[in-house]
């Protein structure tokens, strides 16, 4: 269906008596100032910025104070009433002055480049229009609610559909991950995002070890568009476990999972904003929670791990040695966050351990069949916006020479302050969620469920500590099986090992480039080897050159190589060290890990 543009006159807040035409297609909101000399400027605000609006009506509380409240623009059955009938479902508002005007507030998150040090974020920009073309409220407003139905529509068809989406987001929040903040984090920077863009969602706060992976295993998912960890790369690992191990995991595989990086290390958050080119410093939990909103997503490969008594699928690596000991054991420092990693990483240097075992891989160009993948296409290029903080009044030739909008001067006041955590909350006053107080507690939007630790669903009560070791029910792989020998095609290395990782995302943590090349579903597991023999200045360089990409010489040496391949075995001789998959701890023993080519769809930036 054909969704028709907008177009209207409005007058400026900021210059009073200047025009400026609004329109409003497929390419979002276009603002075309008359400048003098009659030139005209023309500012676009992309439609893939933006997260939604709201219909707003202004109203004075005891103090006189303003204030913003919803107006219930998505009940259509309203759009028919008079005004003098539309007044009465606001019977609780004093209009300003007898003010008539309804109110159109649009979200959007822009990409702007800082002068300083040229870093590149998403900024909050808010487009306030103000429609008072007809005498009463009730018209004002419905043509408020016709462009916000617009917005609703041209976002709706960028996303291949009639609407935008409305199924809840399945979120699943670890309260310990990284320092503890998660639950904070949540509330205070990811609630009043989904607020602006209406998104309802559940929330559920796990309460144990393994308690995500049960609950995804049982849980019906038809109500929902996707699943969110808010944590760490841990939290997300046992989502994606609960996911595969359904009755059902064929289908349930095709729901959208995201993350909103609370944890220690977030591999996998940086890997998709690194991938996709989006911003990930200074604000990774906005671009994080943008992504949830993007209706965007792109195939992931999964690595299926066996081992004697269980299988894992993995996300972001499978590690035997230094890097896995380094995670595991500093775990002790967890309340310093990602510093521990550091802390830690020394110290091990001083002690440095080998490892004995066998380890057999089959390499990329042996692979068995080549599976159909769908290769990312490369970033483009970010391009500078420049911020839009507007607020607009529609054009009355019976009302000309009218004031500038309502509180305008506070309202930019507000939004200016947007540069430190305190100030961002003042910004925030004029949302529709909040009133002009500005209290730190935000509401979920209609439709949303929070389930605390003390209470939850039904289905949520049966969940106890459950002994996952039992594999039940997921994809398989078509390399021999561990108890079998290696076939002829795959090689083998035996001796002492400093560690021998593998991993198939470009990050391991928020500050570690660990595969630079890496894409989502190419199909490939980079296996690092590091040989027993290496000197620790090389060992140090190697650890330091993770940060930036650097660490694995551009020819392979006979200590240090990486190999792409498609399956892996390892076999410690040895009853010593640590296994590690996606950074959690799993028993020690032989283990094999095969990928899976572009098993899951992951949540994507736009």
């Amino acid at each position: 269906m054909e969704v028709e543009e907008l177009t209207d006159i409005f007058y400026t807040s900021d210059k009073k008596g200047q025009v400026c035409r609004v329109k409003l297609n497929g390419q979002g909101f276009t603002l075309q100032r008359e400048t003098t000399n009659n030139r005209s400027r023309e500012q676009l605000i992309g439609l893939e910025d933006i997260v939604g609006s709201r219909c707003i009506v202004v109203k004075k509380d005891r103090r006189g104070c303003s204030m913003l409240c919803s107006s219930a623009a998505q009940n259509d059955g309203n759009r028919s009433d008079s005004g003098d009938d539309t007044k009465k479902k606001y019977n609780a508002i004093t209009f300003q002055h007898n003010d008539a005007s309804a109110y159109l507030y649009v979200f959007a998150y822009i990409l702007n480049k800082k002068h300083l040090r040229n870093i590149i974020r998403r900024e909050r920009t808010v487009l306030k229009l103000r429609f008072r073309s007809f005498d009463t409220f009730g018209d004002n407003m419905r043509e408020a609610e016709r462009w916000y139905h617009t917005v609703r529509a041209f976002k709706g068809r960028s996303l291949g559909c009639n609407d935008i989406d409305e199924r809840r987001i399945l979120v699943l929040l670890n309260p310990k991950s990284g320092s503890g903040k998660a639950r904070e984090i949540f509330n205070r920077q990811v609630v009043p995002v989904l607020n602006e863009a209406e998104q309802p969602y559940d929330l559920h706060v796990t309460k144990h070890a393994n308690y995500a992976r049960e609950f995804v295993r049982v849980k019906v998912l038809d109500n929902y568009s996707g699943i969110v960890a808010v944590g760490g790369d841990g939290l997300f690992f046992e989502i994606l476990n609960g996911l595969l191990m359904r009755a059902d995991w064929l289908d349930a595989r095709n729901i959208l999972l995201g993350i909103v990086p609370c944890g220690s290390g977030n591999g996998l958050a940086r890997s998709i904003a690194h991938v996709c080119g989006e911003p990930y410093e200074p604000k990774p939990i906005l671009g994080a929670t943008l992504t949830m909103l993007s209706g965007k997503s792109m195939a992931m490969d999964v690595v299926r791990v066996q081992q004697q008594n269980q299988i894992l699928y993995s996300f972001l690596s499978v590690g035997w040695g230094l890097i896995s000991d380094i995670d595991i054991e500093s775990e002790r420092l967890r309340s310093l966050g990602y510093q521990r990693f550091t802390i830690w990483t020394l110290h091990r240097l001083i002690s440095l351990r080998t490892y004995r075992g066998k380890v057999s891989y089959l390499p990329k160009e042996n692979v068995y069949m080549e599976s159909d993948t769908i290769s990312l296409a490369e970033p483009l290029p970010l391009k500078h916006s420049r911020s839009c903080n507007t607020c607009l009044d529609t054009m009355n030739s019976g009302c000309f020479q009218s004031t500038d909008c309502i509180e305008a001067s506070k309202y930019y006041d507000v939004i200016s302050l947007q540069n430190s955590i305190s100030q961002s909350l003042k910004s925030r006053c004029d949302s529709w969620f909040s009133p002009a107080s500005c209290r730190s507690t935000y509401h979920s939007v209609s439709e949303s469920i929070y389930h605390s630790v003390d209470g939850g669903s039904d289905a949520e009560s049966h969940l106890q500590h459950s002994n996952l070791s039992v594999h039940l029910c997921g994809p398989t792989g078509s390399a021999p099986t561990l108890n079998e020998p290696v076939p002829a095609s795959w090689v083998v290395e035996e001796g002492e090992f400093v560690m021998v990782h593998a991993a198939y995302q470009t990050h391991l943590g928020s500050d570690c480039f660990f595969v630079p090349q890496a894409k989502f579903n190419d199909g490939i597991i980079y296996v690092v080897i590091i040989r027993s023999g290496i000197s620790r200045s090389q060992l140090l360089n190697f650890l330091m050159g993770m940060s930036s990409g650097t660490h694995v010489p551009v020819t392979n040496n006979e200590f240090v190589k990486m190999v792409p391949v498609t399956a892996l075995r390892i076999e410690p001789y040895d009853n010593e060290g640590i296994l590690t998959v996606d950074g959690e701890r799993i028993e020690f023993g032989p283990l094999q890990a095969e990928l899976l080519p572009s098993m899951v769809r992951v949540m994507a930036p736009k």
